[in-house]
């Protein structure tokens, strides 16, 4: 490619000047048509939004995998519903709560849910500490970021609505699927005003450097007409999936089509107004702007599409949507600029318009003459500088928290708000934690595998809980403790050893009674003898009076000749002796009446009877006298008067005494007739015979009797001994349990909780409520995977929970080395791990894109000026410049505002960056080498200087204020973005096109064109 006027492209200039009106027209109707024909882009983004995350992405897939396994939608836009009562929540607020979750569950825009506080046993793990929110768990439908997912938290946020929440409730629909699907919206807003602003801007600057009417006009139609195009041929090929688009190829894609051709306006502009000083007529001027700007405009759209199409390579969303698309449309815009100004430019001619100003020149050269003296000095100081500058990328941080970016608060940011309010840390913004295994989870030794990884998660630093199976509102369960069962039996065990302290006195009793029955026992063996001798007698009486029976029967029956029994005899003998009982009443009577006569007879007649006088009678004179003639009587007859006298007396005395004993002996005869007719009723009918076949087994009996007290003596003897020693062994037994009990109360308490916790959970276990309603949520409905929720103690967005996040499932695989589990698949999921994720595959779209973008602007470069040094030089300037202005908009974001960068803005800005620095140095190289060519290179850079000075600078601040018109919108990774590479190209005008990259030239000369050392025509 020639340096100086090209033909081809002046004689495309010529043609455009002959044929202005109809190149106006073509584009004018051009425009007309795609855009009543196409719809606009913002409607077919809305529509056919490309997914933001990369389906290829580790913990995307594990988040895809995890809803697959629970029999749930596939679905990674997953987000939360805050609900917020200051007051508590109430019983009305409980109502709306049922109802919001019941319309979810029917709504096409929901996958799935995760209902904690929708039961009473899991409650505690959705709800705030202070009892004032509660978090429900939603998973929309399609993939974050795309127009689905978009659509899906539209229609959520209406449902919220249509549930009709009390007024004391604040909804929020929060997350990062929602801050994302606001993040869009923002920007939708943002793309608006970003447009005007930019505008604006550039007609503003463009009436400032020109000062007419009619010249700025022409930049502006020229960049009106290019967005009117590009727009609807984007719309089209991406409404018909020939491009993937999303709202940032409308942010991008407007941006830099605005700047560049703007930029390719004002080069055509500035190329014109050269020509028209050097007094050339408007035709030829107009081929003369075309044949020097065609080169350096292809050569600049080249480097921009070029590193555009680069992002093709990547797989993150917004680069893959913003690279090619602009990449199309700069080239679109490339050959509006080729054809539309220097149309614009002849009509304007032709009315003697758009004529130039005061020329520049000399202003622009004294600079360059003292860049060219001092030219070390120069590229020193700049390079000190830059590098300076770049250092502070060290401190570099990316940001991923979305929610940070806005502006103005909104659904999204006000429910971030309200849980860090009232749980304290992102509650909405967990990790996934998923075991999985080839066989069911759901017994003790599995169990007790999950609960070592949730304990060992839990552990970490950065962690503030862990729900899982075995902790389903995020605290261990009571009974999966190993120190609980111990705890339950030392309980059991001391509440036993109080009952045999409490015992013990009835023990001792027992064994006194014990004791006592023995020596019972021994006692009544040894009366055994005398039990059995007094038996044998008794029964040898009861066989006598049975041989009695027999006798009086034989006799009744002889004396009645067998007319009457034994039974009926002793009835009619008692009834006769019924009958004696009068008589001798009558005789006992008259006894009674004889007796005083007898009493007087016997103290008359009493002493003399004697055969010895009694001393009474012997001391009583007339006792003695009569005693004497008494005597005397009976010796006188012969003894017969005593014997007379004593005789009379014991007759008289006969009757009572013989009634006496007469009655006695009716009383005894009566009572044995009724022994004797007792004795006939307890033989009931049965003969003597049958009575001793009765005693024959009576003696047997007794015989038995002795027999067994015999043994009883002796197993009482060994109760005895035994009731010994069971009170012996009680007290050994009573200090052993209280010794076990305190064992184990200690060994429970040192194991209930803490790093001796351990763990272990009875059958009975699997039926707590607690466990059966956390497995609905915690384990997969097959049993074969387990997911663990993992609440984060930091900022789930900040880069030590990125980094920590990679440590979760290599810490739960650790705990699950050498248990049942161990060959388990054990990972996570998450906000972070997605971010993680998310910034390893950025690092790697960067590195791709960037190294071919680098590659591809160097060999554009190297085409346009034929030199491997230049390209070199001019690249290795713009990447530095690049890292300088990053490392300046890292100071001023991260560390003096204290909001970190978005990740986006370093892909965007050295997209950016790296296209539109570099075109500008080779358009200031192309110069210099044209204008070097036979007047060596201290020439060269003076005139080039000249030349290219106001061009440059105005399209470099046109291009500058059109990127800080993204600072307009609604979002800070928009502002930031603009804010970079708006500072970027002021940097690389100032400094890098201004001072390091003509300084670098002159120290270098003609080596600066290696190979190609001399001027080519």
């Amino acid at each position: 490619m020639a340096h100086g006027p090209s033909r081809r492209f002046t004689r495309l200039g010529a043609f455009t000047h002959r044929r202005a009106w109809i190149v106006v027209g073509f584009w004018v109707l051009l425009a007309a048509v795609l855009n009543l024909s196409i719809p606009q882009l913002e409607t077919t983004v809305s529509k056919t939004s490309a997914d933001f995350l990369p389906r290829s992405l580790p913990s995307n897939q594990h988040l895809e995998q995890m809803a697959r396994d629970f029999g749930s939608p596939e679905s990674n836009a997953v987000s939360s519903i805050v609900m917020v009562d200051e007051n508590g929540f109430s019983e009305r607020d409980e109502q709306y709560y049922g109802r919001l979750v019941d319309r979810l569950l029917h709504s096409d825009d929901v996958a799935y849910l995760l209902d904690f506080a929708g039961h009473p046993i899991t409650r505690e793990a959705a709800a705030s500490p202070d009892g004032k929110a509660i978090t429900l768990f939603v998973a929309a439908e399609g993939s974050v970021g795309s127009t689905r997912a978009h659509h899906a938290a539209q229609g959520i946020r209406q449902v919220i609505d249509d549930a009709e929440p009390p007024s004391t409730l604040q909804v929020d629909y929060t997350g990062p699927t929602a801050a994302l699907a606001d993040l869009f919206s923002a920007i939708d807003v943002s793309l608006l005003i970003i447009t005007g602003v930019s505008i604006v801007l550039i007609t503003l600057i463009l009436f400032t450097v020109y000062r007419r009417f009619a010249t700025a006009a022409i930049p502006l139609i020229t960049l009106g007409v290019g967005l009117a195009v590009t727009r609807p041929i984007i719309s089209f090929l991406g409404g018909h999936d020939l491009l993937s688009v999303s709202n940032f190829t409308i942010a991008i894609m407007t941006a830099l089509v605005l700047g560049a051709v703007t930029d390719y306006a004002i080069f055509t502009l500035s190329a014109y107004h050269e020509g028209r000083r050097s007094g050339l007529p408007v035709g030829d001027a107009v081929a003369t702007a075309s044949g020097r700007t065609g080169p350096i405009l292809v050569a600049s759209a080249l480097t921009i599409a070029v590193a555009c199409t680069s992002m093709i390579f990547t797989k993150i969303g917004m680069f893959s949507t913003a690279g090619p698309p602009t990449a199309i449309a700069v080239i679109v815009g490339l050959l509006i600029a080729l054809t539309l100004p220097p149309a614009l430019l002849s009509l304007a001619g032709r009315r003697g318009l758009a004529e130039p100003g005061a020329a520049s020149e000399r202003r622009w050269q004294r600079r360059g003459t003292r860049i060219v003296r001092r030219a070390g000095v120069y590229a020193a100081a700049s390079l000190v500088f830059l590098v300076s500058c770049s250092a502070i990328l060290f401190t570099h941080q990316r940001n991923w928290d979305e929610s940070s970016m806005f502006v103005y608060a909104n659904d999204s940011t006000r429910g971030y708000d309200e849980v860090y309010k009232h749980f304290g840390n992102n509650a909405i913004a967990p990790e996934y934690l998923i075991v999985r295994s080839d066989h069911d989870l759901r017994n003790t030794s599995d169990l007790a595998a999950l609960e070592l990884a949730a304990d060992a998660v839990a552990r970490l630093d950065e962690v503030a809980s862990v729900r899982s199976i075995t902790r389903p509102d995020g605290k261990p369960l009571t009974e999966s403790a190993a120190g609980y069962v111990p705890g339950q039996v030392g309980s059991q065990l001391g509440d036993a050893a109080k009952q045999l302290g409490d015992a013990r006195p009835d023990l001792r009793r027992l064994a006194s009674g014990v004791q006592q029955l023995t020596d019972g026992a021994d006692s009544a063996n040894a009366r055994m003898p005398e039990l059995v001798d007094g038996t044998d007698q008794v029964i040898s009486m009861a066989t006598g009076v049975l041989d009695s029976l027999d006798s009086a029967e034989r006799f009744v029956a002889a004396a009645t000749d067998s007319r009457t029994d034994l039974r009926g005899a002793a009835s009619e003998l008692r009834a006769g002796l019924d009958g004696v009982g009068p008589i001798l009443a009558d005789l006992r009577r008259t006894a009674v009446a004889v007796q005083p006569a007898l009493d007087q007879f016997d103290q008359l007649f009493g002493p003399l009877l004697r055969s010895r006088s009694s001393a009474s009678c012997s001391t009583d004179p007339s006792c003695a006298a009569a005693r004497a003639a008494f005597d005397r009587l009976n010796a006188a007859t012969g003894g017969r008067a005593r014997s007379t006298l004593t005789a009379l007396r014991s007759a008289a005395g006969v009757p009572a005494e013989a009634s006496t004993r007469a009655g006695r002996s009716v009383f005894a005869l009566k009572d044995l007739l009724g022994r004797l007719q007792r004795l006939l009723g307890q033989l009931d009918g049965r003969t003597p015979d049958q009575v001793r076949s009765d005693l024959v087994r009576l003696r047997s009996g007794v015989g038995e009797l002795s027999s067994g007290m015999a043994q009883l003596a002796d197993g009482l003897h060994q109760v005895n001994e035994g009731t010994a020693r069971l009170t012996s062994l009680t007290d050994k037994l009573h200090a052993g349990l209280r010794t076990a009990t305190d064992y184990l109360t200690d060994m429970s308490a040192a194991t209930s909780a803490g790093p001796g916790r351990g763990f272990y959970l009875p059958a009975e276990a699997l039926t707590n409520p607690r466990f059966v309603e956390g497995a609905k949520l915690l384990i997969s409905p097959n049993g074969r995977t387990a997911r663990m929720v993992v609440t984060w103690s930091i900022n789930p967005y900040g880069p030590e929970a990125l980094e920590r996040s990679r440590d979760i499932a290599p810490t739960a695989a650790a705990a699950l080395a050498g248990t049942g589990l161990s060959n388990a698949e054990v990972t996570s999921t998450g906000l972070a791990s997605l971010s993680a994720d998310m910034d390893d595959q950025l690092t790697r779209d960067m590195l791709v894109f960037g190294l071919v973008a680098i590659l591809a602007v160097t060999i554009v470069l190297a085409v346009l000026l034929r030199s491997i040094v230049a390209p070199l030089i001019l690249v290795a300037t713009v990447v530095l410049s690049f890292a300088a202005v990053l490392g300046v908009s890292t100071l001023v974001w991260q560390h003096v505002i204290g909001i970190p960068l978005d990740w986006s803005v370093a892909p965007i800005s050295f997209m950016a960056l790296i296209a539109v620095g570099a075109d500008y140095s080779m358009l200031f190289a192309s110069r210099i080498r044209e204008e070097s060519a036979g007047r060596g290179m201290m020439q060269g850079m003076i005139r080039g200087f000249g030349s290219t000075g106001g061009v440059i600078t105005t399209a470099g601040v046109v291009f500058a204020l059109t990127m800080f018109a993204l600072m307009s919108g609604t979002t800070l990774n928009l502002v930031q973005i603009g804010f970079t590479v708006g500072l970027g190209l002021l940097l690389d005008i100032v400094i890098v096109r201004s001072v390091l990259v003509p300084a670098t030239m002159v120290i270098l000369g003609d080596r600066m064109w290696w190979p190609s050392l001399g001027r080519v025509s």
